[in-house]
């Protein structure tokens, strides 16, 4: 199957997805930790800081510079095989992404039970809270300031459609994080401070003022992308 034969079939495929039994099972003792923030906040990092098991998505797309097939993403090639997984329901969710590829989580990608974390795109985490984990947790990771964030963005690297593509993706995203009742805000000012607020959190200790101020700068960087 070609790539333009298998974009052709996957709208159909997703619609009428249903997980099998055997991956809703897959997830069932899973407390799920959904990261969630624009491109440059740096959730990356306080990912890899953080020692909870990562559950990499699968992707039909092409492997982009310093990306590794198995760490940062399972790359997909044979996708004769994609689409009999798809019917089988051995995903835990497919979507299609904005070029027209499958991203998805494999069943086999979760641990049997306890903590998994997982960064997703804002919109599909209503997707994510029901399906079926023992529990959800949503983060927002927050840059401390706008300038700050482009800078860590690497605008001078991208050329002008990808930069304007995730402009769009990121108001999207702070909307979401600012909204959202059951999101909270970390602020990723410092990584060690992130992180340590990150585990507070999930040790139900919320660190209030480190919130507002996480608060303060998703107000500040959505100012600058009223526009958009």
């Amino acid at each position: 199957m070609t790539q333009d034969e298998f974009k052709k079939v996957l709208p159909g495929l997703v619609a009428n997805y249903q997980p099998s039994p055997q991956a809703m099972g897959q997830i069932s003792n899973v407390w799920l930790i959904i990261v969630i923030g624009p491109s440059g906040a740096g959730k990356t990092s306080i990912i890899n800081s953080l020692g909870i098991p990562f559950v990499p998505s699968d992707t039909t797309r092409a492997v982009r510079p310093g990306e590794v097939d198995g760490v940062d993403m399972n790359f997909i090639t044979d996708l004769d095989k994609a689409v009999a997984e798809i019917k089988a329901g051995a995903f835990v969710q497919v979507a299609v992404g904005p070029s027209g590829d499958l991203y998805a989580t494999h069943a086999s990608s979760y641990p049997a039970s306890g903590w998994a974390i997982i960064p997703v795109v804002a919109d599909v985490v209503p997707v994510f809270r029901k399906l079926g984990f023992k529990k959800t947790s949503s983060i927002f990771i927050a840059p401390p300031d706008y300038n700050e964030w482009i800078h860590r963005m690497g605008v001078h690297s991208l050329d002008p459609a990808s930069f304007q593509k995730r402009l769009h993706e990121a108001k999207r995203s702070f909307e979401f994080g600012l909204n959202d009742p059951e999101t909270h805000l970390i602020l990723n000012d410092d990584i060690d401070a992130a992180v340590a607020q990150v585990k507070n959190y999930l040790a139900g200790n919320e660190d209030k003022n480190r919130e507002t101020m996480a608060r303060a700068a998703v107000n500040e960087c959505l100012k600058h992308l009223e526009s958009l």
